[in-house]
């Protein structure tokens, strides 16, 4: 006897649309990352966007047909996902509790599951209002396939990997995606193409130590780079330029601006990290550097390193200790520091990166 899983009805429709994410608890809600190969230069992206979408019911007659028409969700917030990268999930109990559903122009995708073909889409038949479904009793049609039912398997640590290849075989671009873990979910659109970081900063290229810090920065409205196309990752950078960037980092969501250059040195001045000797055009030592960044995260303690360059009375003593437990630099050799190294913009893009991932 076919079977077919429950469906979408409307309000559950709408309402579970309404929003990226939701978890009854916090405290214990699985997590979904989008992770592109290392130093790739894919850059990340979302968008708000209202979305009208199509819900199926079983009919009388066996077939599957639409069920909603033309509701819209508002507002709804959604991340890219091109080509090349992995929707990583963490937190799920198994892949059975991770669970997807597609529209594909406004149209829940519906899926035949069978035995050794494994899931596929349902035909739709051409000028059909729905799915006809197959008479064989072995195969199952649902609209929510589960991550194992479409090959995504997890690993040791409990981690899935979705690889968006596989989703661009099943769907087309411009799919709308929503995954499932539990009581929480993420809308996911395929969108093609990734854009790389290249193609905003020449001077970023793909595969570079820089390029996934330069990725973050823009990604986090952390940076607008240092001129028409350039980000400079070789200049040196400033003590305005380090301050400038991690009130942005502190502020979170803004677009960067001329205008948080005043902001964050007054933003410093609040917070303690500089007085009325702060010279803003002076480059930034590393010294100096991790100081700020540990100050900016509000002075946490460390154990001590052992860098023979590096007096214990030093005024950044503890920021380096920190700095190196965190991971934010592992000095310039093992035994030494280099206080007084000038910082590339390049570098301390690298140090904000690893402060705050």
């Amino acid at each position: 006897m076919k079977r077919i899983s429950a469906f979408f009805l409307a309000l559950a429709l709408c309402l579970g649309l309404a929003v990226p994410a939701f978890a009854a608890d916090e405290n214990t809600s699985p997590e979904i990352t989008l992770q592109g190969p290392e130093n790739s230069g894919i850059l990340m992206e979302s968008k708000t966007e209202t979305y009208s979408v199509v819900g199926f019911v079983r009919s009388t007659d066996g077939a599957v047909v639409a069920y909603l028409d033309n509701k819209t969700i508002e507002g709804a917030s959604t991340m890219l996902v091109p080509t090349g990268v992995d929707i990583i999930v963490t937190g799920a109990k198994s892949e059975d509790e991770v669970v997807f559903t597609a529209w594909t122009d406004s149209r829940q995708q519906l899926f035949l599951l069978e035995p050794e073909k494994g899931a596929y889409l349902a035909p739709i038949p051409k000028d059909a209002k729905g799915y006809e479904l197959p008479a064989d009793g072995n195969i199952e049609a649902t609209g929510n396939p589960t991550a194992a039912q479409l090959g995504f398997n997890a690993a040791q640590d409990g981690t899935i990997t979705c690889n968006s290849d596989r989703l661009y075989e099943l769907f087309e671009t411009n799919t709308l995606l929503r995954i499932t873990v539990g009581e929480s979910f993420w809308l996911f659109q395929l969108s093609g193409e990734p854009k790389l970081i290249s193609s905003i900063f020449t001077d970023v290229p793909v595969g570079n130590w820089v390029t996934d810090p330069v990725v973050w920065a823009v990604r986090n409205d952390i940076t607008n780079g240092a001129g028409k196309d350039k980000f400079s990752p070789g200049k040196d950078c400033t003590q305005a330029q380090i301050l400038t960037f991690l009130y942005r980092a502190a502020r979170g969501e803004g677009e960067a601006t001329a205008e948080d250059v005043e902001k964050a040195i007054n933003w410093a001045r609040e917070k303690g990290m500089i007085d009325d000797t702060f010279d803003s055009n002076k480059p930034c030592t590393r010294a100096a550097a991790v100081n700020y960044i540990w100050q900016a995260f509000d002075k946490p303690s460390a154990q001590a390193s052992s860098f023979t360059d590096v007096p214990t009375d030093a005024p950044y003593s503890h920021a380096v200790d920190w700095a190196v437990e965190k991971g934010v630099t592992r000095g310039s050799s093992d035994t030494a520091f280099s206080p007084d190294k000038v910082c590339s913009r390049g570098e301390i893009a690298t140090f904000l990166y690893r402060a705050y991932n």
